[in-house]
């Protein structure tokens, strides 16, 4: 039993030194520069999957048409039971470029990635009537309460103006409720907090990852070049696969299907609601890590093919992410076993042990000083960020074993993630409340 516990608290110090490593670098290293011009004849055409979201999609149509007036927009509408649809055809009717896109019983309601692939298929059909070049056509998936400014556009634009770069993905920013502070309310607003500090420290692993081309596609705010999504379908392939976590699939796609292929970072960001409550964020968090289950058969192809080496370990790590944290957990699990036996694991010295507390500390006091400075929040909401961390790590501590449970029992179901109504106004539909970092 001790060589079972000495084994584990190994694994699991090395497992917090990578992690640590992997945070140092995205704190140090800069963004990679860009020397492509941006491409001006690029056209995009916005997708929305959009399941019972009538709270939230006409806001999301007009901030599109607002800041794409050249582009289109289709609406993927899979099976709705609300007026999401009604609201849809009304806009239609006034403006050629929104499309609805109507998916029934029995297609319909069987995952995000069905519901692309079959739009794209259709919106292909036409780009190829219409004789459009497809290198120069780009797909931007969209979430039903994104917004986004034209700064992102511009961006995507230079972006993509590198031929070989296949897709991209905007950062991601939490629009904060405007609901008032109270004892009901507090778990909501703590997991709101974290969720944009979480997508904060995403960002610098992403710039991270900019540097081996293996930025993580994250649904909303992912950009795909219609050419690139055209030679999958005639290669038998769906751009995005039929996992619960079809987004990093889709960037897998990209990197396997030809080794010159490359995912970029776009710093101008996509806003979204975040999800004030425990249940609903358990959920949603379990869902993201089923679906990283689901994508274990990658790592097959990935140490198959010709994809550079940086970019298989960065790609495989993030896959075995769940059965690493599994690792974390049973370290901590196992402690009252520990006590019951006498039995001890990995014995450190003082010494090693305060070095090794006091490096994880200073990375999380780097990310809260770093997000503080561009956020610039008063002393209180400092206080309140510090606070709800405990919240949030234990949202994520049940979502683990409720994904492993999902995933070992078969069930697949789409935990589709709801939408609340926000009052209306420049600040919320207009892109990010905050200027992207320069650091």
């Amino acid at each position: 039993m001790t060589n079972f516990f000495t084994a584990l608290d190994l694994i699991g110090l090395l497992l917090l030194c990578f992690y640590s490593l992997q945070l140092l670098l995205a704190a140090l290293l800069p963004r990679p520069r860009r020397s492509f011009p941006a491409d001006r004849r690029l056209r995009f055409t916005f997708l929305i999957p959009a399941l019972n979201e009538a709270q939230v999609i006409e806001a999301t149509v007009r901030n599109l048409r607002l800041v794409a007036p050249d582009g289109r927009v289709a609406v993927i509408d899979d099976g709705s039971d609300d007026a999401t649809a009604v609201l849809v055809s009304a806009l239609a009717a006034s403006d050629p470029g929104v499309l609805l896109l109507r998916r029934t019983a029995p297609e319909a309601r069987q995952g995000k990635g069905k519901a692309l692939n079959w739009a794209v298929t259709n919106l292909l059909h036409g780009l190829h009537a219409e004789g459009a070049d497809l290198s120069r056509e780009v797909f931007a998936v969209i979430d039903a309460d994104g917004r986004l400014g034209p700064e992102l556009l511009e961006e995507a634009r230079q972006v993509l103006g590198d031929p070989q770069v296949m897709g991209a993905q905007a950062r991601v920013r939490i629009r904060q409720s405007v609901e008032r502070l109270r004892p009901g309310t507090v778990i909501g607003h703590m997991l709101e907090q974290q969720q944009d500090v979480e997508f904060f420290i995403t960002r610098h692993l992403q710039v991270l990852r900019s540097h081996w081309h293996t930025v993580a596609l994250c649904g909303n705010g992912q950009f795909m070049r219609a050419s690139y999504v055209a030679e999958q379908f005639a290669r038998g392939v769906a751009p995005w696969p039929d996992v619960l976590l079809e987004d990093f699939a889709s960037g897998l796609e990209v990197r396997l299907a030809r080794p010159t292929h490359r995912l970029a970072f776009l710093e101008h960001g996509i806003t979204q609601q975040g999800l004030p409550d425990l249940r609903r964020f358990t959920r949603q968090r379990a869902r993201w890590t089923q679906g990283t289950l689901q994508c274990l058969p990658y790592l097959g192809r990935l140490w198959t093919t010709r994809v550079p080496w940086l970019a298989r370990l960065d790609f495989s790590y993030f896959i075995l992410g769940p059965w690493l944290n599994l690792v974390i957990v049973l370290t901590l699990l196992t402690q009252p076993l520990r006590w019951a036996t006498g039995t001890h694991g990995l014995i450190l010295a003082p010494e090693v042990g305060l070095t090794v507390s006091l490096l994880n500390l200073a990375l999380q006091l780097n990310w809260l000083v770093r997000y503080q400075l561009e956020n610039r929040m008063t002393p209180g909401r400092v206080l309140f960020t510090v606070a709800s961390f405990p919240v949030y790590g234990f949202a994520l501590f049940l979502s683990l074993p409720l994904a492993f449970k999902n995933h070992f029992t078969g069930r697949r179901t789409w935990d589709k993630t709801a939408r609340h109504a926000e009052p209306e106004g420049p600040a919320r539909g207009q892109g990010v409340s905050a200027a992207p970092s320069g650091d």
